[in-house]
């Protein structure tokens, strides 16, 4: 596929869902966030930095999961990604946010719900 064509495949998704109309939550669209799209909170500089060194936050944010799973998802990036290890204190500040404001409880709904990742695995 040329370049062309490619840009072209990768954009065609992307038109199609902002034409969909999704209501996104407020703090999914504020812009002047400098670490969006990730609210606001102690420990969101950590995984902004973590996170998106990989792969987009909306891998993060389009998710809900309990802080059990997140803790688990981080044992496997490190074990299988090659995802640099935390510092103790670190791990749990992330562990917190994720959980407090990415977990099922959270406020606000997932920014793309028809985006989500698939549920995590049975064995989480």
């Amino acid at each position: 596929m040329t370049r062309t064509g490619l840009g072209a495949a990768l954009a065609a998704p992307a038109l199609a869902l902002s034409l969909t109309g999704a209501a996104l939550p407020q703090a999914a669209l504020d812009m002047d966030n400098p670490w969006y799209p990730l609210p606001e909170g102690e420990g969101v500089m950590e995984v902004y930095y973590a996170c998106n060194a990989c792969h987009s936050l909306r891998t993060v944010t389009n998710v809900r999961y309990s802080r059990r799973v997140w803790d688990d998802l981080l044992d496997w990036m490190v074990e299988e990604q090659g995802m640099p290890e935390f510092l103790p204190d670190e791990r749990e500040m992330v562990l917190e946010y994720l959980a407090t404001h990415l977990g099922p409880e959270s406020d606000g709904a997932p920014t793309r719900p028809e985006m989500g990742l698939p549920p995590p695995r049975a064995s989480w």
